[in-house]
């Protein structure tokens, strides 16, 4: 990790386990999620051979520690693979609304918003 990285998730003021998405924008990310992550991740999210796992103990394990605003960046700028930086914001943040409901944390009555700076005080730890 980067020291920005260390001292932005040191900051975190939020947790993943605190609803930080609706059902609405878990239900528009499966289907984004299916279009264009399952082919590489898996229909579970849980990846193979060299595609990592979307969700589940091996996800947590990478991203433990790490912020929501970690992990939108990630995905908005290298996924899907096959053209990277080609979702929108607002694909991005329903995709990881659905692996959020895919890893058995709550959605919440706000929706995430689509921007990294907004979800940098997001942590990501294990659901509850």
């Amino acid at each position: 990790l980067t020291s920005l990285a260390v001292t932005v998730a040191a900051q975190a003021t939020r947790s993943v386990n605190e609803g930080v998405y609706t059902a609405d924008q878990a239900k528009k990310g499966e289907a984004i999620y299916k279009e264009q992550c399952a082919a590489c991740h898996g229909d579970n999210l849980e990846g193979s051979g060299p595609m990592p796992p979307l969700a589940g103990n091996d996800f947590l394990a990478n991203w433990k520690g790490k912020t929501l605003g970690d992990l939108f960046e990630k995905v908005q700028s290298t996924m899907p693979a096959t053209a990277p930086g080609t979702l929108t914001a607002d694909q991005t943040v329903q995709t990881l609304a659905f692996m959020l409901k895919t890893g058995k944390y709550p959605a919440g009555t706000a929706p995430l918003e689509g921007k990294m700076e907004a979800q940098l005080p997001i942590a990501i730890d294990a659901p509850k």
